[in-house]
């Protein structure tokens, strides 16, 4: 994985202070709306490290018994195409639930 596979494929980098890992973003969406956001840290670690630099997805999604924030860490050897998949996965067993939601051609939050 690198970052013109994320770029590729809709994701933005945004700046990050200096000493934290680079963020690349993707918004997910539909006709009814936005669904969820999908937030990509790329670390680098210490020279000294085994481990040269990582790779982690994040999602976060709201359900009837509150906030639930997935996950997944050491994916590096994971295609963009899978890690979206499973996300998209959990957010429709989690009761879809927008991020905003369009109306007759308007926006509101969900």
């Amino acid at each position: 994985m690198n970052k013109e596979m994320l770029l590729d494929v809709g994701y933005r980098r945004y700046n990050q202070p200096e000493g934290e890992p680079t963020l690349y973003q993707k918004k997910i969406r539909d006709k009814k709306g936005v669904k969820y956001f999908i937030d990509c840290y790329h670390y680098i670690f210490p020279e000294r490290s085994l481990i040269k630099e990582g790779w982690e997805f994040k999602m976060q999604t709201q359900t009837n018994l509150g906030t639930v924030d997935t996950t997944l860490f050491n994916t590096g050897d994971k295609t963009i195409d899978r890690i979206e998949v499973y996300m998209e996965c959990t957010w429709f067993n989690h009761g879809e639930n927008y991020y905003e939601k369009f109306v007759k051609g308007r926006k509101h939050d969900a």
